[in-house]
Parts: structure tokens; sequence; C-alpha cells
């Protein structure tokens, strides 16, 4: 686990103590804005109206000293004379008074029910003296302006009742609606108060009540919050935020924008939630607003735990302590706090803040403290051991107060917030070395979460169970929670598929980690096609992470309980169901308590005899017993993949590098279902510097340093082939497929070395992205069937250099009509200012191939950013991409010469390589993507795309071996007639200065091995 959450479960004490703080993860409750007002009536024909008003209160009318606008009406009366005076508005929050002709104040009113808090005023009394009496229609304070009705009716004591209009009695009607959803949303009935709210928002619309349709999204985009529905709450959120700004309700707009915080916190997404905490902080201090500064300095320190960024947290909890010792100074002074109303329970649970948040300071600085005496600060894990022994007497202190906490929920019936506190009961009691207890809070947090739907909170109880388990030396047992948490993470995965792909991307991150668990648990009991499985959907959610538009996607279907797996889960459901029968029946002292501890008991221990059964079975069975593991479950793509090969003539292998932080696993699968692993013991950081280094030496192509780069190649080697010499040549593997994984994607594997060969040598190599986005169906036809487009840039424009080979190069490969004597291709060529987008669109249906040699630029997860440059120097969108995708559909090949697509830097994991391919690869475009890793040399590069051509044009070759031949016409400095051994009339290759290209060098690795094929290499 990484150390951040270590911090955050400790610290969202914070939140949990303060519910008013809408702190991520925690649903705040809705405040009621009014319940029914059972005393109403409409003036009729037997009422003498005294006074019928429609007024304004607007800038410019008469004020008070506590800046509230008011307007001033009279009427006469008579002594002994009852009236009944009514203020309504829909607008704002009105307040009344009614004074005697001496200007004595007589009665005053602000809210007809405070304790339902109903807005509108009402005030009845008997006239004293015969005369005039003014009334004043007031707001409760100076933001209160809009429409109102003034009414003054005779009536009797007996009948004195407020008269409002049909529009109020609707929002009395809304209001009532309201207090019901809130009271649903108390004992976590989400989605009834959803359909409670729903039909308040319906109201509040056709009355064109604006606040009120603020309040009840408001409300909304909580229940879809605590439903784990994250897109919805976006959407509803996103609305509320427009109304509240046009409404210049600043307090509520900035409360809205922490909302939205909320909701991407949850997601992962940090960056995006310290946006939000950002400008929510921002309005709260143009406000001076010391409530909701704290709430967004919080918020903002449990997003930079989140983002790492330990000292800048340390910086906003003081600020946040600073705050909250201003504001309990201003309540203990007795001085105003601007109309904020802050009860005693508010007092102590700010008290209880401030004690978390100095805790919090305390830790992380002693935390730094260690680390400056020797610890790595980049590895705060290092210093853990030290830190869990300093703040063992503050877990527990936060296990006092979760524990008075879950009291007071418990009896509130905030099983929302009561599942929350479970889980973070489970995390403290872990950290305190005390596994089973920790046990037992997670399946209490499970049978919560499931009770109430909260799938989000589900999903953190199977995970945090598979892990304890797993620390616990049960690993078949944690395999079960795991695979519960991969469908509940697809689950939430589909309510997000309409936000942007940032979004994804940050939530793809909080769960890659439970994938690589499970699948690394399954590779260590030898389960090997559900792992390939689990792999097969990481790769999916990586693509995820690159582009929103991938089709990739994943059922669920295929990740399967086997029947003891599915008997001990069934078994674990019903002995939670139970377990929160029991906690339920504690808490209400029912007569079948006793009852229930001896059905718990007996199926507690009809459990745990199960589980040891199952243990047993599971290692009695390891990977030998066919039926028990079920070795026939390679998925059916992977299958049909590698059948599409063998139909071919091919032997091929799809080879799985699965990158840990302490080991690598390499996954293959042959056709026939002949599966296997392999266990390499190197950590993740010794095989990311070695790829880094084999990187640098490529990239110089510096013949120097070669002896070098042959033993950082053989190395890379020696972790990545070598231990599947056996099983390759046992099966006559002559094809390997990669479905590469982190810093692998960053190796050339045609440029492996085994002491004597490179792996090209001996081996077609080719990747997919996965076995399910692969298109082997579709072939290129002949050659006058394959029309080629070029598209190319050979000047300098801008900051990119220029490419002065590509025009002999596209001139090499294209023929332009059929009296161009030097192309092999027929189709057409763009250059330079020829190069434009509507030049794309306009002419690439009509071909088969395009190739694109110019620059270009793949950022992970930005698509903004990424580009390819055209010929006129302007840049080529992905969006563009996406845009004429449906000119798109003819296209088999995609060739991307001279772009560098790897531009992943230190912290990069190659995720861009597959995901710039995936744009091209999507159902109905193009079935293979050709594209280099890095930039190479004009030359060389030209050099070897005209010899790809021209060996693909022999009809003898598929593409992946085309490309091979290619690659070691440059790396034996042979023609292409010599690789195809066949007699052909060689196209002439002429390098910058005119002259004929013979020994030039070229069997440098850096002018063959960056090129990788993509896709279908049939």
């Amino acid at each position: 686990m990484l150390y951040s959450a270590k911090l955050l479960g400790f610290f969202t004490a914070t939140a949990l103590i303060i519910p008013a703080m809408q702190a991520p993860g925690v649903a705040q409750e809705p405040q009621p804005l009014s319940r029914q007002m059972r005393q109403t009536k409409q003036a009729d024909e037997t009422t003498t109206v005294l006074l019928e008003v429609e007024g304004v209160l607007e800038a410019g009318d008469d004020t008070l000293n506590d800046g509230s606008l008011y307007d001033t009406y009279t009427f006469d009366g008579n002594a002994g004379q009852t009236i009944a005076i009514t203020l309504e508005s829909v607008e704002f929050d009105t307040f009344l008074l009614i004074l005697d002709n001496q200007g004595d104040e007589l009665a005053r009113n602000n809210d007809i029910d405070t304790e339902a808090g109903n807005y509108h005023s009402f005030i009845t009394l008997t006239l004293p003296t015969d005369g005039i009496y003014t009334i004043w229609a007031n707001g409760f304070d100076e933001s209160s302006r809009g429409r109102y009705s003034l009414t003054v009716v005779d009536t009797s004591p007996e009948q004195a009742a407020p008269i409002l209009s049909d529009a109020s009695q609707a929002n009395v009607e809304a209001d009532r609606l309201l207090d019901i959803g809130l009271q649903q949303f108390r004992v976590s009935q989400f989605r009834e108060a959803l359909q409670s709210w729903q039909q308040v928002l319906d109201l509040y619309r056709k009355l064109g009540n604006r606040q009120g349709e603020a309040n009840a999204l408001g409300n909304l985009g909580l229940a879809y919050f605590s439903l784990g529905d994250y897109e919805q709450a976006i959407d509803v959120y996103e609305q509320r935020l427009a109304i509240t700004s046009d409404l210049n309700n600043r307090q509520q707009e900035g409360q809205n924008l922490g909302k939205l915080g909320n909701v991407y916190f949850k997601l992962g997404d940090y960056q995006q939630a310290l946006r939000y905490y950002e400008q929510y902080l921002a309005i709260a201090r143009e406000l001076d607003s010391l409530p909701d500064e704290v709430i967004a300095l919080s918020s903002l320190v449990q997003t930079h735990i989140g983002l790492q960024n330990y000292q800048e947290s340390i910086l906003l909890a003081e600020e946040a302590l600073a705050i909250i010792d201003e504001f309990l100074a201003l309540v203990e002074d007795g001085q105003g706090l601007g109309g904020t109303q802050i009860s005693e329970q508010d007092i102590e649970q700010l008290r209880q803040a401030e004690s978390i948040l100095e805790r919090y300071i305390a830790i992380v600085q002693e935390i730094f403290a260690q680390a400056r005496e020797g610890a790595n600060l980049d590895d705060l894990n290092s210093v853990f051991p030290q830190y869990q022994q300093a703040a063992e007497a503050q877990h527990q202190r936060a296990i006092d107060l979760y524990q008075q906490r879950l009291v007071a929920v418990r009896q509130a019936g905030n099983r929302a917030e009561e599942g929350q506190l479970l889980g973070s009961l489970g995390d403290t009691h872990r950290l305190l070395g005390q596994p089973q207890r920790a046990i037992n809070f997670y399946e209490q947090q499970l049978a919560v979460t499931r009770d109430i739907e909260d799938i989000a909170g589900e999903g953190d109880a199977l995970s945090n169970l598979g892990r304890v388990l797993n620390d616990q030396g049960q690993p078949e047992l944690a395999i079960i929670f795991l695979k519960a948490l991969v469908q509940i993470r697809e689950s939430i995965r589909d309510n997000i598929q309409g936000l942007d792909t940032e979004v994804q991307e940050a939530y793809t991150n909080t769960i890659a980690d439970d994938y690589r668990l499970l699948a690394d648990l399954l590779l260590e009991q030898g389960r090997i096609p559900e792992a390939q499985q689990v792999l097969d959907l990481l790769k999916l959610e990586e693509l995820r992470e690159f582009t929103e538009t991938t089709r990739a996607t994943w059922t669920g279907g295929d990740l399967q309980y086997t029947d003891p797996e599915q008997d001990v889960i069934d078994a674990h459901g019903s002995l939670v169901a139970l377990g929160g029968e029991v906690i339920a029946c504690e808490g209400s002292a029912c007569a079948e308590l006793d009852s229930l501890y001896d059905q718990l008991e007996a199926l507690t221990a009809q459990y745990n005899q199960q589980v040891e059964e199952f243990e047993a079975a599971v290692r009695a069975n390891r990977a030998e017993d066919e039926v028990f593991v079920d070795p026939d479950n390679l998925s059916g793509e992977a299958e049909e993949l590698l059948n599409a090969y063998t139909q071919d003539g091919e032997q091929a292998v799809l080879i799985y590098p699965f990158v840990l932080e302490d080991k690598l696993w390499l996954v293959w699968a042959a056709a026939g279902n002949v599966i296997g692993s392999v266990e390499v013991p190197v950590s993740q950081g010794e095989l990311a510097s070695t790829v880094q280094r084999f990187g640098e030496l490529l990239k110089t192509g510096n013949p120097g340093t070669l002896t070098e780069l042959q033993a950082t190649s053989q190395q890379l080697y020696d972790w990545i082939i070598r231990p599947l010499e056996t099983e390759l040549a046992a099966n006559d593997i002559d094809h390997l497929i990669f479905v590469n994984d982190r810093v692998t994607r960053y190796i050339p594997m045609a440029a492996l070395y085994d002491g004597e060969q490179y792996l090209l040598e001996r081996y077609r190599i080719s990747t997919v992205l996965a076995p399910g986005l692969t298109d082997t169906e579709d072939r290129l036809a002949d050659i006058e069937q394959s029309q080629v487009l070029g598209l190319g840039l050979t000047q300098a424009v801008a900051d990119f250099n220029p490419l002065p080979a590509v025009d002999a190069e596209l001139d090499a490969i294209i023929r332009s009509d059929a009296t161009d004597p030097a192309g092999i291709y027929p189709g057409q060529v763009f250059l330079n200012n020829d190069f434009t987008l509507d030049t794309l669109k306009a002419q690439v249906r009509g071909h088969r191939v395009l190739h694109l040699a110019t620059h270009a630029a793949f950022v992970p997860g930005r698509a903004e950013e990424s580009f390819i440059l055209l010929g006129n120097g302007e840049p080529l969108k992905i969006d563009d991409i996406e845009a004429m995708h449906r000119r798109l559909s003819n296209l088999h090949l995609v060739v991307l010469s001279a772009c560098q697509t790897a531009l992943g830097g230190p912290a990069g994991d190659g995720t861009e390589i597959a995901g710039i391919s995936s744009y091209f690869l999507e159902k109905g475009r193009a079935e293979t993507v050709i594209a280099s890793l890095w930039s190479v040399n004009d030359d060389s590069t030209s050099l070897l795309m005209q010899r790809f051509y021209e060996l693909l044009a022999s009809g003898e070759l598929t593409k992946a071996e085309a490309l091979r031949q290619a690659q070691l016409s440059l790396l034996y400095d042979e023609e292409t007639e010599t690789r195809l051994a066949a007699s052909r009339a060689s196209i002439v290759i002429e390098s910058r200065d005119g002259q004929p290209l013979a020994t030039t060098g070229l069997e440098h690795p850096y002018h063959w091995a960056p090129f990788i094929l993509i896709g279908n290499g049939l």
C-alpha cells in the first residue's frame, strides 16, 4: 500500500468527525429546506382583503442597519379587529414587521414555522386602536432580494392562518418531498431519496424557482455520490454550479465546487479535485467564511496526501488549524459570525478536528525528521516502521474517536457514514498489526455497503479484505475477494465512461494495483489462464487510461469463480448478511439477540471449516487438477488470435511480461491451450534502470558503445527470453507476439541479444495491445489493390528539423501514375504545404495504406497535447483523427515513419505507445500500425521503409516478416533480393548527397530496431 494511503487512512478522521466538512468520500447530509406547513389556506369570497400587494425587493429600496432591504405599506385598522398578515416569496427568506401609527413595533416574524424551516412570514394580532398601521416587507439579510406577495386580511382568532398563493402551495409540496427525501437519505435509502428529490426538482423547475432548483440538484448530487454513480453526480453538480453562478450566490457556488472536488477525489483524480478545492478556498476567503475555509483547507490537505505532497499538506493543515482557532475564539468571545449558526456539537467537532490536525502534523514532521537522519525521502515507506511505533498512541486515539462517532451515527441511522467508519477502523487496526480485528471491521463494512448499495465502499471493503488475507498468508482466500472486487471496479468503470480521459486515467491508477495483485496471486498459485485473463483486462484498463475512445470493453464473463470458490463466496455472503442483522439487533436491543448470536456462532464455525477445506483443496490441486484450475479457460480472444497465425502456417506464442515491484512474471500461451508461466527475480526498479540504459545506448547509434549495448541487451534477454527458450524450442515457435507491460513497452524486442544473435535473427516479432483488440481477418490484397497515401514533410517547420530523405522515400514507395518509373505501390504523394488536414480527409478513403513521414508527439492521457505534424506546420490533433474516423474505414495499414512516439520520460510506463496505436486500431479502422520508439536517422528510416514495401509487394511475406527482413537487410547490409532470395530488380536508394548507399554502418540497432509492428502481423 502506498504511504499516502496510510496517511489518508489516518487523516480521514477529520472528515468523519466533522460531517459539515463534506470531505471526500463522506456524503454530507442535505439540510432540510422546509416541511409541510399544515395550516395554510387561500383567501375566499368570505374573507375581507385589507391589503394585497405584489412587490420586489431590489437595489434602491430602503435599508435597515443590518443592510437588509425593505418596502413599506399602510392600511386602515380598527380597535379590536383581528388581522392576518402573510409575506411570502419563493426567491428569498422573508422578514415581516408591523408598526402602529406612532412608529412603535407591534409584532415581527421571520419564518412561519422556524422548526420546520419555512421561509415565509406570518403575523396575526388584534389591533389595539383605530388608525393607520405600517407594514415593513423585509428580507432576512442583505442578500435577500426578489419578488414577494403581501396580503392583509380581516379574520378571527379561530380562523387566522397564512394565506399562500398556488405557487407557494406548490413550494410547500416541494418542501414536504424534500423532507421525506432527507429522512430517507439519513437511513441510507439513497434510491428512495433520489426519487423524492427528483420530484422536488421537477416542481421547482415548473415554478421557475431557481434557488429551489439549485438546492434540489445539490441533494440529488449527494444521492448519486452515495450510490457510486459519479458521472450523474458530476452532471447534477455542474448544473447546480451554473445556477448558483447565475444567482450570484457565491457561498453556494463555492460549496458546490467543493462537492465536485469530492467526486473527483473519490475517483482518484487528485489534480482535478485540487483545482475545485482551490476555487472553493478562494471563494471562502473572498466571503470571509471561516467554516468554508476550514472545509476547503482540510479537503486540500487530503488531496495533497493523495498526491504525496506531504510538505504542502503540512502547510495547509497548519492554516486550517489557525482558522479553527480563530473561529472558536470568536464563538467563545460571543462575537458575531456573519449570520453563521453554530451548535455546541459543531464546536465539539471542530475541537476534535483541531486535535486530529495537530496529531497529523506531528506524525508527518516526525517522519521527515527521521528521513533527514538517513532515510530516503523518495521512499517514505522506509521509515514507516519508526512512524508506526511513534504513532501507535495516535492510532489508538483515532480508534477511540471512530468508536465514539460510530455509536452516534448508528443511533442516527446514518449507514453511509457507518460504513466509512467501519472501514477506517479496519484500516487503523491493520496498521496496528491486528489483522483479525481489521477483518472483522472490513466484513462489517462490507455488510453495510452492500445493504445500502454503496458500490464504491463495497469495492474498498473487498480490496481491504483481499489484501489483509494475503498478508495473513491466505492467498487462496484473497483471490476470491479480489475477483469480486474486479466485478465491482468494472461496474464503477461503466458509470464513468462518459467522463474525461483524465478522470478515467486517475480511476485506472487507483485500481491497477488491485488487478496486479490478483494476477500475481493467481500466477503464484499456478492458475495461469485466469491470470492471463486479468492481464488482458489490465491492458484494456491501461488503454482506457490513454484514450476514452478505445473500443476496449470487458463484460466480466470470463473471470469466473471456480466451484469451490463460489461455495466460499456464497457462505461468506450469508455470514456477512447475518452479521449485519446482529449489529442492527444490538443497536435496538431486540428480543432475538441471543438467537442471532447462536446463529452467527454456528455459521462462523461452518464458514471457517469451509475455508479450511477450500485452502487444503487448492494446495492439493495446485495447477495439476484440470477440472479445478480449468486450464481450458484461456480467453477466447487469445485463442482466436493464435489460431489465426496457425492457419497461416506460423507457430506463434503470446508472451505477457508482467512487471511487479519485486519480480517479473513471464506468462505465455500457444495454440492448443499450451500455457505456462515463469517467475523471474528482478525488481521493477532494476528492470527499469536497465531498460533506460539500453535506450540511451540505442539512441546514440555510437558504434563505440556497441559492446556495452549488447551486454545490456543480453541482460534483458536473460530476464525476458532465456527462461522461455526451452518451451519456445519444444513448440517450434517462429513468431513472438508480445503483450507488453509497463517499462517493457520501451524495449525494442528485436534488439535483444543472446550473446551471439539478436532476437530478430531467430523470430518474427510483433506486438498487440490485447488479443481482443486485434483483427486478424483482413489482409492486404495484391499491389494494384493496395493503394498507398503518402503524406510527408521535408522542410523545417517551427521547432522541427527538416526530413530531406522523405521525398525520395515516398517517391520510391509510391507510383503516382502509370508513367512513374520509381514507385512500387500505386497511390498519391502530398508533401509540405500540400500535406494538409483537408488533403488527408479528401484522400484517405481511397487508400488501403496510410504512410505518414513526418514528426509527431504523443503524450499519455493528454489527447489535447498529442499531435502529428502536418506539412503546412499545423498540428493534426487526436481529436481530428477521431472526427474523421468514418473516413478511415478502408485502411488496413498505418505507417508512422520518422515519428517519435515514446515520450514517457523518467516516470513513463510506455502506455502512450499502445495509446497512439489504439487511435488507428479502433474497430472499423486500420488493422496494423508500424511506429518507431524513437526519432531515427532520416536516411536509414527512408531505406528501411523502402525495403519494407518492396518485400511486402512480393506477396510472399506477411507484414511482420517483411518488416523483419527489411530490418535484417540493414543489419546484414544486404539488398532486398538477397533477403527475399529471389530475382528482382532492386530500387535505387540514394542518400542526401545523391550517392548510392553502400556500406553505411546501418548494422547498428539504432537504425533498424526502433520500428515495431502493432496489431495484425499477417
